[in-house]
């Protein structure tokens, strides 16, 4: 694992610095959406955003969790958004985000550890990396999330 990444909670001063990160991912349609999400999620006792950063404080990944009861597994830790961009060291800063979600889980007394990654068009290079190293960490694949839109 690389020394020159650390993980740290985003604060809400830092909502609009990881916003090209987000944007980059696709993750969020717009600013002000990502700011709603970012503000509901930081304002919560059971969710959160963190994020991977290089030791000149450029933010290279970021996901954001929520602890949400599962019949299969009782506490799970959901992640819903998963990025990391490093061109130097991509498969670092996905490590680091991945062992980091374990510490945060285990912390939070969750049994497993839910993790969605982007499938957007013009990602595809960062997601299939972000599968190969997510698998090699110990993740496999349990269910088929779909999405419908409803509006």
């Amino acid at each position: 694992m690389s020394d020159r990444f650390s993980v740290k909670p985003l604060d809400r001063r830092r909502i609009d610095q990881a916003w090209p990160l987000v944007q980059t991912g696709r993750a969020a349609d717009d600013r002000e959406a990502w700011r709603t999400y970012a503000g509901l999620l930081l304002g919560t006792a059971e969710g959160g955003i963190r994020t991977v950063e290089g030791d000149h404080g450029y933010i290279h990944g970021i996901y954001a969790y929520q602890v949400l009861p599962s019949p299969r597994h009782g506490k799970v830790f959901q992640v819903d958004m998963f990025l990391a961009l490093d061109l130097i060291e991509p498969e670092a800063a996905i490590d680091v985000l991945l062992n980091d979600m374990d510490v945060v889980a285990r912390d939070l007394g969750c049994n497993a550890v839910h993790l969605h990654l982007p499938q957007r068009e013009g990602i595809g290079t960062s997601v299939s990396v972000a599968l190969a190293r997510a698998l090699e960490h110990g993740h496999y694949r349990e269910d088929l999330r779909l999405c419908r839109p409803l509006a």
